[in-house]
């Protein structure tokens, strides 16, 4: 499928969009307390706004049921991947309950809106502004996964992880521009890192400051 959609032509106006958006997502990364909150809101106005000046239509953004079935082959992939991750890690002895908090099941569902919500950054945002920049080809795909892993600096788990992820998440999408099965994959995929990974490792599966602040408890 390639449909490029409705991204601006102007390409200026693409790199300004993606440098605005990153600045302010790093800034928030990079920062606490009130300064990081009015950083995330930064980010949220910037990020609507560019993506909404492009009037996309709903399936543009990968929202809607095209591609629905054509990529859903990404779930039980991610599946089998996951299980074998599980049983290697059981083996081990590295797997553990969800950063040992309760109720586990409130924390995976908060993990998977949110793994929802990067899909839709990663692909509606950056991929269609890089293949505007780029055209639909596997170096649009591998700039958006390198620009996936870089956010999640310092973690170094995550962020050869979110490469490699990364790559597979587009390449799906700019298959069949759904970021639903991809968003189940996501969350399947990082809720398996959490409770296969030592948590000394990964830190909460957390980023930037928040990575280089964190203090492990007991």
């Amino acid at each position: 499928m390639d449909n490029v959609g409705s991204v601006p032509e102007n390409r200026v106006w693409s790199v300004v969009q993606i440098v605005a958006v990153l600045i302010t997502m790093e800034g928030a990364l990079w920062s606490q307390g009130r300064d990081q909150a009015r950083w995330y809101i930064a980010a949220i106005v910037v990020l609507v706004i560019s993506v909404l000046s492009s009037r996309p239509r709903i399936s543009e953004l990968g929202l809607g049921w095209q591609g629905l079935k054509g990529s859903f082959w990404a779930v039980p992939l991610a599946a089998i991947v996951c299980g074998i991750a599980i049983l290697v890690s059981a083996e081990f002895g590295t797997l553990a309950i969800l950063y040992g908090s309760k109720p586990v099941s409130w924390r995976a569902i908060f993990y998977a809106i949110w793994a929802l919500e990067q899909q839709f950054i990663l692909n509606a945002f950056f991929y269609k502004r890089f293949e505007s920049l780029l055209g639909n080809t596997m170096i649009a795909v591998v700039v958006t996964a390198l620009l996936f892993a870089l956010v999640h600096i310092p973690n170094p788990v995550l962020v050869p992880a979110t490469f490699l992820g990364g790559i597979f998440f587009v390449e799906v999408f700019r298959r069949w521009r759904n970021i639903y099965p991809i968003a189940i994959a996501h969350a399947m995929f990082g809720l398996t890192l959490a409770i296969t990974i030592p948590d000394h490792w990964i830190r909460h599966m957390r980023v930037g400051l928040g990575f280089l602040k964190f203090r492990m408890h007991g």
